[in-house]
């Protein structure tokens, strides 16, 4: 997602360029290539399984499965389990790599006064046309679903989050994270800066919010090849650029667009 609540009236963005956006928010979920990736549920092997679902040729499969970095949990269903790598792999290829590299670019040159970058790790519904799990595993306590168990993130999932949306809660902590959410997005909104002051929360009543920065520090603009980033959960934790590794071996390191984006 890319938040600017600015009109952006050119094809492309200049450094240093007065026109541009001043402030940015870019961020995904943290399972976002779920949403966009095929799911072959008569394959019978790892590599047939990416092949089918991403539209790769067996030797890029087998180099995604040779290189190591997209380990594979064995649950003893090879459709379920190459399934997630399919999806990590997505994720990498088509949502991660490229926005850091953009956070970090933008932050280099000068395109945008400040650049924030997120990354979602508790969501709710979103983009499923394969119809996993994005709620967690249903269990003792947990009706709805355990959010503190994996789960797939999917396109879209932290909108309810984002603005309120959230239903049914799975836990205390899901009305929190809406509540730290919704912060974050309102200060944006007035200021262009995601860090409401703590003295107005605390006016306010806020304390559950309060509680969550005080816990995760302020959320800090892309400075560095590692970032930082904020990882949105309750409490949300302040984190470094993820899969930069993964990354490199897509061929989108984080240095790639302030190298011609080749």
């Amino acid at each position: 997602m890319l938040l600017t609540f600015q009109y952006v009236l050119r094809s492309g963005l200049c450094a240093g360029t007065s026109a541009n956006p001043k402030q940015v928010v870019f961020g995904i979920t943290a399972t976002e290539g779920a949403s966009f990736v095929g799911y072959n549920k008569t394959c019978t092997t790892e590599v047939s399984c990416l092949m089918s679902n991403i539209g790769i040729s067996q030797y890029y499969a087998e180099e995604i499965v040779n290189s190591g970095l997209f380990p594979y949990y064995d649950t003893n269903n090879v459709t379920a389990d190459s399934f997630n790598v399919s999806s990590r792999v997505t994720t990498d290829n088509t949502f991660r790599c490229i926005d850091q590299a953009t956070m970090y670019a933008a932050a280099v040159s000068g395109a945008f006064t400040r650049s924030y970058y997120y990354q979602s790790d508790r969501t709710f519904y979103g983009y499923n046309p394969d119809n996993v799990d994005q709620l967690g595993p249903v269990e003792p306590g947990y009706p709805y679903g355990n959010p503190n168990k994996p789960y797939y993130h999917t396109h879209g999932s932290d909108m309810g989050l984002w603005f309120g949306g959230v239903q049914p809660l799975r836990d205390d902590n899901d009305l929190y994270a809406t509540q730290l959410y919704m912060d974050y997005f309102g200060s944006y909104i007035r200021t262009r800066d995601p860090n409401t002051p703590q003295p107005l929360l605390q006016v306010r009543g806020y304390q559950k919010t309060l509680q969550g920065i005080r816990k995760s520090g302020a959320w800090n603009s892309v400075s560095a090849p590692t970032g930082p980033i904020m990882r949105l959960d309750y409490p949300a934790m302040t984190a470094t650029f993820v899969d930069q590794p993964q990354c490199q071996f897509l061929n989108y390191s984080i240095s790639y667009y302030l190298q011609g984006g080749t």
